[in-house]
């Protein structure tokens, strides 16, 4: 009994963290190109599976929802970039964008919640990953799919946990579609 009330007042907590925060929303610039410089298509990417799975693990660790939002897409990536290319944005499908955007935010949140209660004070060690599905090509982006990251905490054993299924890979920068609730 004390453990559910501990965790549901764990779940609030975060809940309310997120509200103020953005519900860890990337509030990136519009996507664009890359500059002559060099500079990010989506800004705040990885540059591999590992960097994205070693970063997420570090910033759910120490409750950073800036920094779990910028590894995510964000509305302007997902609906101006990504969206056009998915089955679903098919004039015969008839699934607007700002309806997909809204439940992969919803969906996001209560992922953001439970597994920002679930690594706290944790003190993850990335020891790899997997992308056990098949790889999707699009025109201008891959995604890969059934994503797991395998890590250790505390000097445990190993654990392997779907911290996020999909990850969009544009050009060897990669970001999260939404944070999944097992």
């Amino acid at each position: 009994m004390q453990r559910s009330c501990l965790a549901a007042a764990a779940l609030i907590g975060a809940a309310a963290a997120l509200a103020f925060s953005g519900g860890g929303e990337n509030d990136s610039p519009s996507p664009g190109t890359t500059d002559v410089s060099g500079n990010a298509v989506l800004p705040g990417s990885a540059s591999s599976l590992d960097d994205l799975a070693r970063r997420v693990l570090a910033a759910l660790s120490t409750r950073d929802t800036a920094t779990l939002g910028a590894l995510r897409l964000s509305e302007g990536e997902h609906n101006q970039m990504v969206w056009p290319e998915l089955p679903a944005s098919a004039p015969e499908v008839n699934y607007p964008v700002d309806f997909a955007w809204t439940n992969i935010g919803i969906r996001n949140r209560a992922a953001l919640a439970t597994l920002l209660y679930d690594f706290r004070d944790a003190e993850p060690e990335l020891t790899g990953t997997k992308c056990r599905g098949p790889t999707r090509s699009f025109e201008s982006f891959v995604v890969h799919t059934n994503c797991w990251v395998e890590f250790r905490t505390d000097g445990g054993g190993p654990r392997a946990q779907q911290l996020y299924k999909d990850v969009l890979d544009w050009d060897g920068e990669l970001k999260v579609f939404r944070y999944y609730e097992p």
